[in-house]
């Protein structure tokens, strides 16, 4: 099969044929159609990653190829999803269903301790399967797997509800999802963005404002202030700006931007009530959960296309972020 191989963390990936895949008890071969790219991917080459030669990727999507022994769960054929944190399944957070909390932590991540989707076949455990349905396109589906997934557990995590104010700081990959997933909750979604020419991409996903975090901010003030705030971006200082626009027991919500210090004090955590959480990924049921979530809305992220063959362009163009919004490897 064709794959691209990291040797060594920094080392710039190898195409090359290797020998597929077989399933081991409980597994599946999953024939991938599809793999979103992520800045994760970036972080896994530059030295996240824990073992080599290792194939990178985290958002693979395809078909059932074969099956190991004792899965009856799927059929060969079928469509499917792969939640990549492949969790150890015995830790308290597996048996509650919160698979992203597993003590493994990062190394359960596909494409950082084992083999991803930059391939034509990948071995997953059964029970990381979900359905794929038959109305969601294999590169539209990719994204919602890291990017859509991230954003959709954060606003579950702090049970966001309709007719609440959610901000959305950031407009890219992830943050152009969060606001489809958030009007689709039921939510009145505000975007926080340092691009004006991405403010029209952000109405037309459901944002009843989009302006600069001051702004923003001095809006949520005459409206009473936002219930959850979620940032995407790498940079607190949008978070720290809109704290006097958040409504007292409100929860920031980070799914981004953990190199820098909490934008809030004591002072303010206590006087306002209010709830900093970070996120990261989500459970399999959680991916379920979106799939008919982005069925039931339309819910898509804007893509580029390409081959696997494209993939040194594809992460220069990220590392230059001129992806718009997500990059997908098609096979």
């Amino acid at each position: 099969m064709r794959a691209a191989i990291l040797s060594a963390a920094g080392e710039p990936l190898r195409l090359e044929e290797v020998e597929a895949p077989r399933p081991g008890p409980g597994e599946v071969v999953v024939r991938i159609m599809a793999c979103g790219v992520c800045f994760t991917d970036l972080k896994a080459i530059d030295g996240l990653a824990t073992s080599f030669p290792l194939i990178p990727g985290h958002e693979p999507v395809g078909l059932v190829a074969e099956l190991g022994h004792g899965v009856s769960s799927v059929q060969e054929g079928d469509r499917v999803a792969v939640h990549a944190f492949f969790s150890c399944g015995r830790c308290g957070a597996c048996a509650e269903g919160e698979q992203e909390a597993c003590v493994l932590g990062l190394t359960a991540l596909a494409g950082v301790s084992r083999a991803g989707g930059y391939a034509e076949y990948m071995v997953v455990p059964a029970d990381h399967i979900v359905p794929l349905p038959d109305t969601l396109g294999y590169a539209e589906a990719a994204p919602l797997l890291c990017a859509g997934l991230t954003t959709y557990a954060a606003f579950r995590n702090v049970g966001l509800r309709p007719g609440q104010r959610a901000v959305v700081v950031g407009l890219g990959g992830l943050g152009h999802l969060a606001i489809s997933i958030g009007a689709a909750l039921g939510a009145e979604i505000y975007g926080v963005t340092t691009s004006p020419d991405k403010a029209a991409d952000a109405r037309a996903r459901g944002a009843s404002y989009v302006d600069t975090a001051d702004a923003v901010a001095a809006r949520l003030v005459e409206e009473g202030g936002a219930h959850v705030v979620l940032n995407t971006v790498d940079v607190l200082d949008s978070v720290a700006r809109l704290v006097p626009g958040i409504a007292k027991q409100g929860s920031i919500v980070l799914a981004a931007g953990f190199g820098d210090a909490l934008p809030v004090t004591p002072a303010q955590l206590g006087e306002l009530q209010l709830r900093v959480v970070g996120t990261f990924f989500g459970s399999s049921q959680d991916v379920h959960d979106l799939l008919e979530l982005a069925i039931a809305h339309d819910i898509r992220a804007q893509i580029e296309r390409y081959r696997l063959e494209d993939v040194h362009n594809v992460h220069a163009r990220l590392r230059d972020n001129k992806v718009r919004y997500r990059a997908v490897l098609e096979f």
